[in-house]
This record gives structure tokens, C-alpha cells and sequence, in this order.
């Protein structure tokens, strides 16, 4: 299983783009999948998840990683 995130285009620079090869288990009927160990891995917010067999990756659904709130903000450093 792969979590993707495709990023974003501007000013000719692709940034954000990340590709994250995650740990899954089958269980009968069911996949469990473990969602990568930190943010420096992949951080809190929207990905696409993909099933690849063989090489072929399934079609993408879009999750959440994390709650959705964004990072720490370090108050003292945007005061200076």
C-alpha cells in the first residue's frame, strides 16, 4: 500500500509531492493498514491511498492523516 501526495504546481516548482510505502496486514477478509510512525514521515492532512498488486496501483481514495488541525505554531518566533 502507498500514500500519496500529489503537492501542488506554482511558479514551476512542484512542492509538497511525497510517496510513503505503508505496513499493512490482511486479515480474512479485511486489510489493516499502519499509518506512517511520525510527521516528518508524512504530516497531518490530506493524502491518496493506493493498492498496488503486481505493480498496478488501484484507484486513489482520498483519506485524512492525523485529526486535521494543523502543526505547532511557535508563538515566541513569530513575535520576532
Amino acid at each position: 500500500m502507498v500514500l500519496m501526495d500529489f503537492g501542488y504546481v506554482t511558479h514551476g516548482v512542484h512542492a509538497n509531492s511525497r510517496l510513503v510505502y505503508l505496513r499493512w496486514m490482511k486479515e480474512a477478509d479485511r486489510l489493516s493498514v499502519e499509518a506512517p510512525p511520525d510527521g516528518n514521515v508524512y504530516p497531518p492532512g490530506p493524502g491518496w491511498l493506493h493498492v498496488v498488486v503486481n505493480g498496478v496501483p488501484s484507484k486513489g481514495v482520498k483519506i485524512l492523516v492525523g485529526d486535521g488541525s494543523g502543526p505547532p505554531v511557535d508563538e515566541g518566533a513569530l513575535r520576532k
